[in-house]
């Protein structure tokens, strides 16, 4: 099943393929563009991929959009951990050429991508949300984002040049990006086509969510995964593994440290 990064790679593809275009264009004739990113965002709970979760969780704002729109079954991402894929997916070149290959690089800020792109075909370019990159952004007229993992609730938010982070009380991230994107858009020049990129920081873990869903699953049962319980053979595993009946040789399991942390510091990179 596709992944929504896969999803979102193919879209910078498509938008790269047209920006050799746009600079022959009015700014009446030039698209504007939201590209929404979520984050850890399985395709196995967007209904237009057919959710194993139907119909207890609904999607119906993502199945409108893939009705109206392109819906990518066969796609591919370059890199499955965070940092380098964001990174390869904003310069669409892969980590040995960006060189952003593990969690503790960072994307140069004299590499050109696609938002610098973009500002050379006449587009205005925004950022809200989870940036995760390390450097600070280049190529945006304007950003407002969170360093690292950030926090779900009450986030620290850097705008701009501003040194200092703002701490947003009583706020919530989705909502909050959300409503930081619309406010930008109220306020952006008409005489240009604009380009939004909205990264939320759902639905990475820790899984924190807003009060008014704390009841939004109750009495729901979820079937659980033919993998829970460690049945990795290749009959009912998204990835065949080793079934240990035909090793011939001994075979030792390790592990090289423990379990994922689910509660990181706040400031967790």
């Amino acid at each position: 099943m596709p992944s929504l990064q896969c999803l979102k790679k193919n879209l910078v593809g498509l938008c790269l393929g047209l920006l050799q275009s746009m600079n022959l264009w009015s700014a009446s004739e030039r698209p504007n563009i939201l590209f929404i990113m979520s984050d850890d965002h399985t395709s196995q709970a967007w209904g237009c991929y057919g959710s194993r979760f139907a119909p207890a969780f609904q999607t119906p704002h993502i199945d409108r959009l893939a009705k109206e729109g392109a819906l990518l079954r066969n796609c591919f991402v370059t890199n499955s951990i965070c940092v380098p894929s964001r990174a390869s997916i904003l310069t669409g070149q892969y980590s040995h050429i960006n060189g952003v290959k593990t969690l503790a690089d960072a994307l140069d800020p004299q590499k050109k991508h696609l938002a610098h792109y973009l500002q050379e075909a006449g587009y205005q370019t925004a950022l809200v949300g989870k940036w995760h990159l390390k450097s600070q952004p280049t190529g945006f007229d304007y950003w407002n984002i969170i360093k690292g993992q950030g926090r779900y609730r009450e986030p620290r938010m850097f705008e701009g040049d501003l040194a200092q982070p703002q701490v947003m009380e009583d706020s919530y991230s989705t909502d909050l990006f959300t409503e930081k994107v619309l406010a930008w858009l109220s306020t952006r020049r008409n005489d240009q086509p604009f380009a939004m990129f909205l990264h939320y920081k759902s639905t990475h873990e820790p899984w924190q969510y807003p009060p008014r869903h704390k009841d939004l699953f109750d009495g729901v049962i979820f079937d659980e995964p033919e993998t829970l319980m460690g049945q990795t053979g290749p009959k009912n595993s998204r990835i065949p593994g080793w079934p240990l009946e035909i090793l011939t040789e001994r075979m030792v399991r390790s592990s090289d440290h423990g379990g994922e942390a689910l509660v990181p510091s706040q400031e967790d990179p």
